[in-house]
Protein backbone atom coordinates (compact mmCIF):
# COMPACT_ATOMS: atom_id res chain seq x y z
CA UNK A 1 0.00 0.00 0.00
CA UNK A 2 0.99 3.49 -1.41
CA UNK A 3 2.35 5.73 2.21
CA UNK A 4 1.09 9.05 0.48
CA UNK A 5 -1.78 9.20 3.36
CA UNK A 6 1.40 10.72 5.38
CA UNK A 7 1.31 13.38 3.01
CA UNK A 8 -2.55 14.09 3.69
CA UNK A 9 -2.46 13.26 7.46
CA UNK A 10 -1.73 16.83 8.61
CA UNK A 11 -4.74 18.33 6.62
CA UNK A 12 -7.36 16.10 8.44
CA UNK A 13 -5.65 16.70 11.51
CA UNK A 14 -6.19 20.17 11.28
CA UNK A 15 -9.88 19.66 9.61
CA UNK A 16 -10.79 17.02 12.57
CA UNK A 17 -10.95 18.24 15.90
CA UNK A 18 -13.30 17.53 19.09
CA UNK A 19 -17.12 18.89 18.53
CA UNK A 20 -16.41 22.16 20.44
CA UNK A 21 -13.39 23.21 18.22
CA UNK A 22 -14.47 22.57 14.69
CA UNK A 23 -13.99 25.61 12.46
CA UNK A 24 -13.14 26.30 8.78
CA UNK A 25 -10.21 25.18 6.88
CA UNK A 26 -8.22 28.73 5.48
CA UNK A 27 -8.59 28.46 1.98
CA UNK A 28 -5.37 27.83 0.77
CA UNK A 29 -5.41 24.69 3.23
CA UNK A 30 -8.90 23.39 1.55
CA UNK A 31 -7.72 23.84 -1.94
CA UNK A 32 -4.56 22.05 -0.83
CA UNK A 33 -5.86 19.14 0.68
CA UNK A 34 -8.92 18.66 -2.42
CA UNK A 35 -5.64 18.51 -5.03
CA UNK A 36 -4.47 16.14 -3.03
CA UNK A 37 -7.42 13.89 -3.04
CA UNK A 38 -7.55 15.00 -6.59
CA UNK A 39 -4.52 13.26 -7.33
CA UNK A 40 -4.49 9.94 -5.57
CA UNK A 41 -2.57 10.82 -2.67
CA UNK A 42 -5.19 10.70 0.15
CA UNK A 43 -6.78 7.50 0.82
CA UNK A 44 -10.36 6.82 0.57
CA UNK A 45 -10.66 6.82 3.73
CA UNK A 46 -9.04 10.11 4.28
CA UNK A 47 -11.08 11.56 1.18
CA UNK A 48 -14.02 10.34 2.64
CA UNK A 49 -13.09 11.90 6.51
CA UNK A 50 -12.30 15.56 4.71
CA UNK A 51 -15.65 15.41 2.94
CA UNK A 52 -17.74 13.70 5.51
CA UNK A 53 -16.44 16.57 8.38
CA UNK A 54 -16.98 19.40 6.35
CA UNK A 55 -20.73 18.35 5.90
CA UNK A 56 -21.32 17.78 9.43
CA UNK A 57 -19.42 21.04 10.82
CA UNK A 58 -21.07 22.77 7.36
CA UNK A 59 -18.51 24.16 4.37
CA UNK A 60 -18.35 28.03 4.35
CA UNK A 61 -18.61 29.71 1.04
CA UNK A 62 -14.83 30.13 0.94
CA UNK A 63 -14.35 26.42 1.43
CA UNK A 64 -16.92 25.33 -1.31
CA UNK A 65 -14.50 28.32 -3.72
CA UNK A 66 -10.98 27.33 -2.97
CA UNK A 67 -12.47 23.60 -3.12
CA UNK A 68 -13.54 24.17 -7.04
CA UNK A 69 -10.36 26.03 -7.28
CA UNK A 70 -9.07 22.94 -6.83
CA UNK A 71 -10.97 21.40 -9.51
CA UNK A 72 -10.09 24.13 -12.17
CA UNK A 73 -6.53 23.32 -12.30
CA UNK A 74 -7.10 19.43 -13.57
CA UNK A 75 -9.93 20.89 -15.92
CA UNK A 76 -10.09 20.39 -19.20
CA UNK A 77 -11.01 23.07 -21.38
CA UNK A 78 -13.34 24.75 -24.41
CA UNK A 79 -12.17 27.54 -26.44
CA UNK A 80 -15.35 29.55 -26.81
CA UNK A 81 -16.36 31.76 -29.15
CA UNK A 82 -16.75 35.59 -27.47
CA UNK A 83 -19.97 36.36 -28.42
CA UNK A 84 -22.37 35.90 -26.97
CA UNK A 85 -20.63 34.75 -24.06
CA UNK A 86 -20.85 30.99 -23.76
CA UNK A 87 -23.41 30.37 -20.71
CA UNK A 88 -22.73 27.07 -18.08
CA UNK A 89 -25.64 25.64 -16.71
CA UNK A 90 -25.77 22.99 -14.05
CA UNK A 91 -28.12 21.68 -11.35
CA UNK A 92 -27.61 18.78 -9.44
CA UNK A 93 -24.88 16.28 -11.00
CA UNK A 94 -26.95 13.62 -9.93
CA UNK A 95 -30.24 13.72 -11.62
CA UNK A 96 -34.35 13.88 -10.66
CA UNK A 97 -36.71 11.06 -9.34
CA UNK A 98 -40.19 12.90 -9.29
CA UNK A 99 -40.32 15.04 -12.51
CA UNK A 100 -38.77 14.68 -15.81
CA UNK A 101 -36.42 17.35 -16.73
CA UNK A 102 -37.26 20.05 -18.92
CA UNK A 103 -33.76 21.85 -18.67
CA UNK A 104 -32.10 20.46 -21.92
CA UNK A 105 -35.73 21.52 -23.54
CA UNK A 106 -34.91 24.92 -22.12
CA UNK A 107 -30.92 24.92 -23.37
CA UNK A 108 -32.21 23.51 -26.78
CA UNK A 109 -34.30 26.87 -26.96
CA UNK A 110 -31.99 29.51 -25.97
CA UNK A 111 -29.44 28.62 -27.97
CA UNK A 112 -32.11 28.58 -31.26
CA UNK A 113 -32.96 31.86 -29.62
CA UNK A 114 -29.32 33.37 -29.78
CA UNK A 115 -27.59 32.18 -27.04
CA UNK A 116 -24.24 29.85 -26.34
CA UNK A 117 -25.28 27.10 -24.06
CA UNK A 118 -23.07 24.22 -22.03
CA UNK A 119 -25.06 21.73 -20.27
CA UNK A 120 -23.65 20.26 -17.42
CA UNK A 121 -24.07 16.75 -16.01
CA UNK A 122 -23.11 13.47 -14.41
CA UNK A 123 -24.31 10.18 -15.17
CA UNK A 124 -24.80 7.48 -12.04
CA UNK A 125 -23.85 10.30 -9.69
CA UNK A 126 -25.03 9.89 -5.70
CA UNK A 127 -26.36 10.05 -4.24
CA UNK A 128 -29.42 10.29 -6.12
CA UNK A 129 -27.94 8.41 -9.35
CA UNK A 130 -31.53 9.82 -11.00
CA UNK A 131 -32.39 11.00 -14.22
CA UNK A 132 -30.18 13.70 -15.96
CA UNK A 133 -31.03 16.32 -19.19
CA UNK A 134 -28.50 14.00 -20.55
CA UNK A 135 -31.25 11.00 -20.26
CA UNK A 136 -33.15 13.72 -21.94
CA UNK A 137 -31.55 14.42 -24.67
CA UNK A 138 -31.26 10.74 -25.50
CA UNK A 139 -35.11 9.68 -25.35
CA UNK A 140 -35.39 13.02 -27.98
CA UNK A 141 -32.55 11.36 -30.35
CA UNK A 142 -28.94 13.44 -29.31
CA UNK A 143 -25.83 12.11 -28.32
CA UNK A 144 -25.13 13.32 -24.65
CA UNK A 145 -22.86 13.62 -23.39
CA UNK A 146 -20.41 14.32 -25.90
CA UNK A 147 -16.63 13.78 -25.59
CA UNK A 148 -14.89 17.58 -24.92
CA UNK A 149 -14.09 17.41 -28.92
CA UNK A 150 -17.42 17.21 -29.88
CA UNK A 151 -18.95 19.72 -27.12
CA UNK A 152 -16.83 21.88 -28.76
CA UNK A 153 -17.59 21.35 -32.55
CA UNK A 154 -20.75 21.46 -31.05
CA UNK A 155 -21.08 24.85 -29.08
CA UNK A 156 -19.28 26.53 -31.97
CA UNK A 157 -21.55 25.19 -34.90
CA UNK A 158 -25.19 24.98 -32.78
CA UNK A 159 -24.63 27.43 -30.03
CA UNK A 160 -25.35 24.31 -27.61
CA UNK A 161 -23.42 21.28 -26.03
CA UNK A 162 -23.71 19.14 -23.22
CA UNK A 163 -20.73 16.91 -21.70
CA UNK A 164 -19.75 15.41 -18.34
CA UNK A 165 -16.91 15.81 -15.69
CA UNK A 166 -15.68 12.47 -17.37
CA UNK A 167 -14.34 13.74 -20.56
CA UNK A 168 -13.56 17.43 -19.04
CA UNK A 169 -12.01 16.47 -14.93
CA UNK A 170 -11.38 12.58 -15.34
CA UNK A 171 -9.70 13.27 -11.74
CA UNK A 172 -13.11 14.04 -9.91
CA UNK A 173 -14.97 11.45 -11.91
CA UNK A 174 -12.27 9.16 -10.43
CA UNK A 175 -14.12 9.65 -7.26
CA UNK A 176 -17.31 8.19 -8.19
CA UNK A 177 -16.99 5.00 -6.11
CA UNK A 178 -15.93 7.14 -3.27
CA UNK A 179 -19.34 9.01 -3.21
CA UNK A 180 -21.42 6.56 -3.38
CA UNK A 181 -19.69 4.63 -0.12
CA UNK A 182 -20.20 8.09 1.41
CA UNK A 183 -23.53 8.03 0.92
CA UNK A 184 -24.49 12.19 1.74
CA UNK A 185 -24.04 15.28 -0.33
CA UNK A 186 -21.06 17.04 0.12
CA UNK A 187 -19.40 20.10 -0.77
CA UNK A 188 -18.30 17.87 -4.53
CA UNK A 189 -21.99 17.83 -4.98
CA UNK A 190 -22.12 21.71 -4.63
CA UNK A 191 -18.25 22.71 -5.83
CA UNK A 192 -18.76 20.60 -9.27
CA UNK A 193 -21.70 22.88 -10.18
CA UNK A 194 -19.02 25.95 -10.28
CA UNK A 195 -16.63 24.74 -12.22
CA UNK A 196 -16.85 25.14 -16.22
CA UNK A 197 -14.62 23.86 -18.96
CA UNK A 198 -14.83 27.10 -20.90
CA UNK A 199 -12.69 29.70 -19.06
CA UNK A 200 -14.77 32.67 -18.33
CA UNK A 201 -17.99 31.35 -18.81
CA UNK A 202 -21.38 33.07 -17.25
CA UNK A 203 -22.75 30.64 -15.15
CA UNK A 204 -26.90 29.61 -14.28
CA UNK A 205 -26.92 26.78 -11.87
CA UNK A 206 -29.53 25.50 -9.32
CA UNK A 207 -29.43 24.13 -5.92
CA UNK A 208 -30.96 22.07 -3.82
CA UNK A 209 -31.68 23.89 -0.24
CA UNK A 210 -32.14 27.80 0.05
CA UNK A 211 -30.18 27.46 3.38
CA UNK A 212 -27.20 27.86 3.73
CA UNK A 213 -26.58 27.80 -0.46
CA UNK A 214 -28.40 30.78 -1.38
CA UNK A 215 -25.86 32.38 0.69
CA UNK A 216 -22.80 30.48 0.22
CA UNK A 217 -23.08 29.39 -3.53
CA UNK A 218 -23.53 33.22 -4.77
CA UNK A 219 -20.61 34.01 -2.45
CA UNK A 220 -18.19 31.12 -3.84
CA UNK A 221 -18.73 32.94 -6.98
CA UNK A 222 -17.39 35.90 -6.15
CA UNK A 223 -14.56 34.45 -4.91
CA UNK A 224 -14.08 32.76 -7.51
CA UNK A 225 -14.04 35.82 -9.69
CA UNK A 226 -16.83 35.22 -11.43
CA UNK A 227 -18.25 38.34 -12.94
CA UNK A 228 -21.93 37.05 -13.78
CA UNK A 229 -24.05 34.29 -12.40
CA UNK A 230 -27.51 33.67 -11.77
CA UNK A 231 -28.44 30.96 -8.58
CA UNK A 232 -31.62 29.95 -7.92
CA UNK A 233 -33.65 27.44 -5.99
CA UNK A 234 -34.06 24.59 -8.19
CA UNK A 235 -37.14 21.76 -9.06
CA UNK A 236 -34.96 18.69 -7.50
CA UNK A 237 -31.80 20.55 -6.91
CA UNK A 238 -32.15 20.52 -10.84
CA UNK A 239 -31.04 23.39 -13.30
CA UNK A 240 -34.95 24.39 -13.76
CA UNK A 241 -36.29 27.05 -11.35
CA UNK A 242 -39.72 26.68 -10.90
CA UNK A 243 -42.54 29.11 -11.25
CA UNK A 244 -43.97 29.91 -8.26
CA UNK A 245 -43.72 32.36 -7.17
CA UNK A 246 -41.76 31.52 -3.78
CA UNK A 247 -38.31 30.49 -4.80
CA UNK A 248 -35.89 33.08 -5.08
CA UNK A 249 -33.13 34.04 -7.82
CA UNK A 250 -30.14 35.47 -6.67
CA UNK A 251 -27.71 37.60 -9.35
CA UNK A 252 -23.98 37.76 -9.18
CA UNK A 253 -22.81 40.46 -10.88
CA UNK A 254 -19.34 42.39 -10.55
CA UNK A 255 -18.52 41.01 -7.25
CA UNK A 256 -22.17 42.60 -5.92
CA UNK A 257 -25.01 40.07 -4.56
CA UNK A 258 -28.85 40.57 -4.90
CA UNK A 259 -31.50 38.30 -4.20
CA UNK A 260 -34.96 38.77 -5.70
CA UNK A 261 -38.25 36.65 -6.66
CA UNK A 262 -40.45 37.07 -9.69
CA UNK A 263 -44.37 36.30 -9.72
CA UNK A 264 -45.34 34.04 -12.46
CA UNK A 265 -48.10 36.97 -13.34
CA UNK A 266 -45.25 39.72 -13.89
CA UNK A 267 -44.63 37.76 -16.98
CA UNK A 268 -47.62 36.74 -18.01
CA UNK A 269 -47.08 33.35 -17.17
CA UNK A 270 -49.19 30.70 -15.13
CA UNK A 271 -47.97 29.18 -11.50
CA UNK A 272 -46.40 26.29 -12.43
CA UNK A 273 -44.65 24.05 -9.74
CA UNK A 274 -42.95 20.60 -9.58
CA UNK A 275 -46.33 18.86 -9.31
CA UNK A 276 -47.10 20.12 -12.40
CA UNK A 277 -45.19 17.96 -14.43
CA UNK A 278 -44.64 14.46 -12.81
CA UNK A 279 -42.45 11.72 -13.96
CA UNK A 280 -44.48 8.70 -15.57
CA UNK A 281 -41.96 7.58 -17.85
CA UNK A 282 -39.14 7.72 -20.61
CA UNK A 283 -41.82 8.03 -23.98
CA UNK A 284 -43.62 10.23 -21.88
CA UNK A 285 -41.62 12.38 -21.01
CA UNK A 286 -40.21 12.46 -24.67
CA UNK A 287 -43.62 13.45 -26.18
CA UNK A 288 -44.48 16.23 -23.88
CA UNK A 289 -41.06 17.83 -24.52
CA UNK A 290 -41.44 17.09 -28.49
CA UNK A 291 -45.31 18.96 -28.35
CA UNK A 292 -44.01 21.75 -26.43
CA UNK A 293 -41.27 22.16 -28.94
CA UNK A 294 -44.11 22.09 -31.64
CA UNK A 295 -45.59 24.93 -30.26
CA UNK A 296 -47.98 23.28 -27.28
CA UNK A 297 -48.71 25.93 -24.73
CA UNK A 298 -49.11 24.30 -20.87
CA UNK A 299 -47.04 23.46 -17.93
CA UNK A 300 -44.23 22.17 -19.36
CA UNK A 301 -44.07 24.89 -22.47
CA UNK A 302 -44.03 27.52 -19.62
CA UNK A 303 -41.28 26.38 -17.83
CA UNK A 304 -39.13 26.11 -20.85
CA UNK A 305 -39.93 29.20 -22.01
CA UNK A 306 -39.63 30.72 -18.40
CA UNK A 307 -36.04 28.72 -18.07
CA UNK A 308 -34.86 29.68 -21.41
CA UNK A 309 -35.49 33.58 -20.64
CA UNK A 310 -33.14 32.78 -17.66
CA UNK A 311 -30.87 31.55 -19.45
CA UNK A 312 -30.91 34.44 -22.05
CA UNK A 313 -30.76 36.67 -19.49
CA UNK A 314 -27.20 35.84 -18.23
CA UNK A 315 -26.12 35.69 -21.84
CA UNK A 316 -27.40 39.46 -22.26
CA UNK A 317 -28.04 41.05 -18.71
CA UNK A 318 -28.56 44.22 -19.96
CA UNK A 319 -31.95 43.17 -21.85
CA UNK A 320 -34.70 42.92 -20.07
CA UNK A 321 -36.16 39.71 -18.68
CA UNK A 322 -39.54 40.39 -19.92
CA UNK A 323 -37.78 40.45 -23.67
CA UNK A 324 -36.01 37.90 -23.24
CA UNK A 325 -39.51 35.97 -22.74
CA UNK A 326 -41.06 36.87 -25.30
CA UNK A 327 -37.87 36.22 -27.10
CA UNK A 328 -38.11 32.18 -25.97
CA UNK A 329 -41.45 32.16 -26.86
CA UNK A 330 -41.49 32.92 -30.17
CA UNK A 331 -38.68 30.55 -30.86
CA UNK A 332 -40.70 27.87 -29.09
CA UNK A 333 -43.69 29.01 -31.20
CA UNK A 334 -42.08 29.64 -35.10
CA UNK A 335 -40.40 25.84 -34.05
CA UNK A 336 -36.61 26.95 -34.36
CA UNK A 337 -35.65 25.00 -31.75
CA UNK A 338 -37.08 21.71 -33.33
CA UNK A 339 -35.25 22.70 -36.47
CA UNK A 340 -32.00 22.61 -34.19
CA UNK A 341 -32.75 19.58 -32.50
CA UNK A 342 -33.02 17.98 -35.64
CA UNK A 343 -29.52 19.73 -36.85
CA UNK A 344 -27.96 17.93 -33.08
CA UNK A 345 -29.37 14.53 -34.21
CA UNK A 346 -26.75 12.15 -34.97
CA UNK A 347 -26.94 10.70 -38.65
CA UNK A 348 -27.38 7.25 -36.68
CA UNK A 349 -29.32 8.12 -34.22
CA UNK A 350 -33.04 6.78 -33.73
CA UNK A 351 -34.87 8.21 -31.27
CA UNK A 352 -37.44 7.03 -29.48
CA UNK A 353 -40.58 9.18 -31.00
CA UNK A 354 -40.36 10.87 -33.92
CA UNK A 355 -40.84 14.49 -34.36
Amino acid sequence: MSEGWKDFAPYLKILARGPDSLADLEPGVAEEATELILRGVASPAQAAGFFLIGRAKGNSALELAAISRAMRKFCHHIEALPSPPAVTVSGGFDGKTRTFNVGAAASLVAAAAGGRILTLGGEGVPPKAGRTNFDALKNLGVKAPQTLDEARASLEEHGFAATTPEHYLPELHGLLQLRREMVRRTALNVSEKLVSPVPGSRILVGMTHRHPFLKTMPEALVDLGVDCALVFQAIEGSDEAPLDGNSALVWVKNGNIEEFRIPPESLGLSRTTKADIPWKNSEDEARRLLSALHGEEGPVSNLIIYNAALRLWVTDDDTPLEDHLNNARETLLSTSALGLLKRLRQPLATPRLGV
